[in-house]
């Protein structure tokens, strides 16, 4: 019973030994073809007809191809100004153009295959792998060249997205080196010349108010000589105390005015809320008499409240609206005040019926002491439009006219709406 049951078995176990037989034979073909493309792909590498990187690893090779109708895409990226590389999911290079390599002082052979991360500066690692995490974005970022030399560059990273490969990404640097030192020599001469300018406004302003008192002594010598003497000498003799008397009086004038010029920095004040309409009735309070003596009409629209010097915007409505009657046509002045707000900033306008002013001297009318007619025709010193321009400058603005002869002009000039743009101005 026991010897059947034996001979009952033998079958079964002789057909699996065969089915295990002809599993080992699949498995043998398999592996031979196999071993036949990775024959084929290392010939195909070796001879150049396939673009291949082989990274050595402990665990095994990896090896990424590049197939050769992309040689033309690779032909235009080595020739590009800009540095670029392709990164392995892990940081690892796969490739760099010819400025990659240049600009870490490398060859690409020396370059490719190692990590991404060995080249960024300590002070970036964060930044860099922010760029990494988020897929996309630029940056400015220090790379580290061979010699452990810190280069500052600008650098845009985005993601490749492959089918069949993995995760990869592009990078692309610019050298910035040439424009950070132009940024440092340019913030050089400005701190260089906001520090002459800040000199020359002490000087004008330590200059004027010294010469201040011995000019009073002068010119009151000269007019007790005028009243004492006038008409008990010759004619020329009265010609020449009416010279004196007059130089002094408009070098006392000057000098006045170079004082209220130097003011607008050594004496001004914090911006605050200011209301401009409140600002615009003061200055028309102020220019009361003089509005009735010539018989001029001052209108205005709506005026917003700005952060602002409440004083020298004073300076700036009074400024333009006496210039506006000063310089009227044969019609009685009439002047109109307005205020626009577009793309940050209030445009306001002081818009005259006066003589107008040729176009070829818009920009010279606000230069100090320049002056278009002479002193017998219309007093003054000519400083009136520095002096708005350098408080509308020290606020942050811009001021300007448009204007033709006969036909009166409009002054425009600019203050910022939003007061922490205000406050970074000039104060």
């Amino acid at each position: 019973m026991s010897s059947e049951g034996a001979k009952g078995r033998e079958p079964a176990s002789y057909q699996a030994l065969l089915d295990e037989n002809r599993a080992l034979k699949d498995e043998i073909q398999s592996l031979r073809v196999r071993l036949g493309n990775a024959e084929e792909l290392k010939r195909a590498i070796r001879e150049g007809d396939l673009d291949a990187l082989v990274i050595h690893r402990p665990e095994g090779e990896l090896i990424f191809t590049l197939d050769s109708a992309d040689r033309a895409y690779r032909a235009l990226v080595e020739t590009m100004n800009e540095g670029t590389a392709t990164l392995a999911c892990d940081g690892t290079i796969l490739y760099c153009n010819r400025h990659f390599a240049e600009l870490l002082r490398m060859p690409p052979q020396a370059i490719v295959s190692t990590s991404i991360y060995r080249f960024i500066a300590p002070e970036n690692m964060i930044t860099f792998k922010a760029l990494l995490k988020h897929e996309m974005g630029n940056r400015e970022v220090n790379l580290l060249t061979e010699e452990g030399e810190s280069m500052p560059v600008y650098m845009s990273i985005s993601s490749l997205q492959v089918e069949g490969s993995p995760n990869a990404w592009c990078l692309v640097i610019t050298d910035i080196t040439e424009c950070k030192r132009a940024e440092k020599t340019l913030k050089l001469k400005l701190e260089e010349l906001a520090r002459s300018n800040a000199e020359l406004e002490q000087f004008a302003y330590v200059s004027s108010h010294d010469l201040q008192e011995p000019l009073r002594m002068i010119s009151s010598y000269l007019q007790l000589l005028q009243r004492r003497y006038q008409g008990k000498l010759d004619d020329k003799a009265d010609k020449y105390i009416y010279f004196a008397v007059d130089g002094a009086s408009r070098m006392q004038n000057l000098i006045n005015d170079l004082l209220e010029f130097s003011r607008v920095a050594t004496r001004a004040r914090e911006p605050e809320p200011t209301d401009c309409e409140s600002v615009l009735n003061q200055v028309l309070s102020n220019l009361d008499l003089y509005i009735k003596e010539n018989k001029a009409a001052i209108s205005h629209d709506p005026l917003p409240e700005i952060i602002a010097d409440n004083t020298q915007l004073t300076q700036i409505f009074q400024n333009l609206i006496v210039n506006g009657i000063k310089f009227h046509s044969e019609e009685a002045p009439k002047i109109h005040v307005s205020a626009d707000k577009k793309e940050g900033e209030w445009v306001f306008s002081v818009k005259d019926n006066g003589t107008g002013i040729d176009p070829q001297y818009s920009e010279k009318i606000f230069e100090v002491f320049k002056r278009l007619h002479n002193k017998e025709d219309y007093p003054g010193t000519g400083i009136g439009l520095s002096i708005c321009k350098k408080i509308v400058e020290r606020h942050g603005g811009h001021i300007w006219v448009e204007s033709e002869l006969g036909k009166g002009s409009t002054f425009y000039f600019t203050l910022p709406i939003n007061s922490g743009e205000a406050s970074k101005a000039n104060f």
